[in-house]
């Protein structure tokens, strides 16, 4: 049962001659066949439900089958399991699944009895076998070209999968990133199997939140970086989808990835190679998802909160103008989503991320506690009795930056003290959140008011800041309060 892993890759009609031409492929035999996929399940969908597919294809005079797990994919790598086998006709062989794994789903009498064709894929495949130099990186390109098939309705098909034959993963990357040089392409995160599922069970994107990931004491700090990084980027593209979909949400969950990635970056500078390009696109991303993020809070959290007793026919010109505002923020992030920049940061980030080899270095353990209590330093040196609303700003990146080490560093510490530790530091950062809205709440106010073309809005944005300025005042009371919980609170980390 070997993996399978490979980088798929969506690429228009357009830009396959100049794919066939390019230098990369010029030492490669191109072999072209048809391809036909009959994808088998039940009509309630039980093996999509143990996440499974079945597969029967017909190539080269041939009936092969396929069992694969669902796996995962990420920045378009997907790996899973598949259990493949040569079969005698165009239908199942259960006597060809014996792995353990599978024959406690696939022996059910009732199962067997049940399976049907739902849907088939009809593609032209040409498959170029490349190798590195050394021939230690073998790699094969595979373009499909057809249609998948459900029912009477046809979606046309036209991607790149990049197989890894041999070597590392991280050549995958590289190798894409040669391509996207000369033909544009998008990451394609879903498989064929998911796509003629999704025309079943059509579902909206869910919003994907960031998970825990499982560290070891021992573990080398540079491997535990990777697996951050890799959760982050899950994070970053697991939200995508929702962002298209038009939620706000997505796009709040695609900053806290890239803020708990430049986390990583930060925390394990010592043991990674330099990534300061990477860092600048970042940024980027960031800066444009940023612009969407603030004007969804004014809209759909700040304003909302404003009490009746501040009704104002201002109030009306403020929020067309942030609305307008706002879709054009959303439109610029969809077209930044959308960009091959975006592409070209998702492939750095994973041939970054998967290229870097843990040298002989501190354990984990150690690395985490001396980085825990740097953080814990920084954090009581920027809290003050009084501070301006940039110091609050400063305040609030240095505990969120604490409250993310000690997410990630979770399994390497008790868990109870931990957790109480977190109770504590959340409220702080809530309280922090809070008036950091409020600050930009009265910067947008600034965009969006013409006190010369329209006093109402003029009055109304004056009403609102003073509103504002009452909700400093009693959000800054507690402050303290939480500050000396938190400071006085036992670390775990020692």
């Amino acid at each position: 049962m070997p993996d399978e892993i490979e980088l798929k890759l969506r690429v228009r009609a357009a830009d396959l001659p100049r794919l066939r031409r390019h230098p990369a492929l010029k030492t490669a035999q191109p072999v072209t066949r048809r391809l036909v996929s009959i994808y088998y399940d039940t009509p309630d969908l039980a093996l999509l439900d143990a996440d499974l597919s079945l597969r029967v294809r017909r190539m080269s005079g041939q009936w092969f089958q396929a069992v694969k797990s669902a796996g995962h994919a990420l920045a378009g790598l997907h790996q899973r399991a598949e259990w493949e086998d040569i079969i005698a006709r165009g239908s199942p062989d259960f006597s060809k699944i014996t792995d353990p794994a599978l024959t406690k789903i696939f022996d059910r009498p009732e199962l067997r009895a049940a399976l049907r064709p739902i849907f088939t894929t009809d593609v032209r495949r040409t498959e170029w076998q490349l190798q590195s130099d050394d021939g230690e990186t073998k790699i094969e390109l595979a373009l499909d070209v057809g249609d998948l098939i459900v029912g009477e309705q046809r979606e046309p098909i036209c991607e790149i999968e990049l197989e890894l034959k041999s070597g590392a993963p991280a050549h995958l990357f590289e190798f894409a990133l040669t391509l996207l040089q000369d033909i544009p392409f998008h990451i394609e995160n879903i498989s064929k199997a998911q796509r003629g599922y999704a025309h079943y069970r059509p579902q909206p994107p869910a919003i994907r939140r960031a998970e825990n990931i499982r560290l070891t004491r021992d573990m080398p700090p540079a491997e535990a970086c990777r697996a951050m990084l890799r959760e982050c980027l899950a994070h970053l593209q697991g939200n995508h989808d929702a962002v298209l979909d038009g939620q706000s949400e997505g796009v709040h969950q695609m900053r806290v990835a890239l803020r708990r990635m430049r986390s990583v970056m930060a925390m394990f500078a010592d043991f990674m190679p330099p990534a300061d390009a990477l860092k600048n696109e970042i940024r980027w991303l960031a800066a444009t998802l940023g612009a969407a993020r603030d004007l969804d809070v004014l809209l759909e959290e700040t304003l909302p909160a404003l009490p009746e007793s501040l009704a104002h026919p201002g109030l009306a010109h403020i929020k067309r103008r942030a609305r307008k505002q706002a879709q054009t923020a959303r439109q610029e992030t969809l077209a930044a989503l959308d960009s091959q920049r975006y592409q070209h940061l998702l492939l750095r980030l994973a041939a970054w991320t998967e290229g870097a080899a843990p040298a002989a270095e501190q354990k984990l353990h150690t690395h985490a506690s001396a980085l825990l209590a740097r953080r814990y330093r920084q954090l009581r040196k920027c809290g003050k009795r009084e501070m301006s609303a940039e110091q609050r700003h400063a305040l609030r990146i240095s505990a969120k930056k604490l409250r993310y080490a000690a997410e990630f560093f979770a399994d390497l510490h008790d868990a109870k003290s931990t957790r109480r530790f977190l109770r504590r530091l959340a409220p702080l950062l809530e309280l922090l959140g809070e008036l950091n809205d409020l600050e930009v709440t009265a910067r947008l106010l600034d965009t969006l008011h013409d006190a010369r073309a329209n006093p109402a809005l003029h009055e109304a944005r004056l009403l609102i800041i003073g509103w504002r300025a009452a909700r400093n005042e009693y959000r800054l009371t507690r402050f303290e309060r939480h500050w000396k919980r938190l400071t006085r609170a036992k670390v775990f980390w020692e």
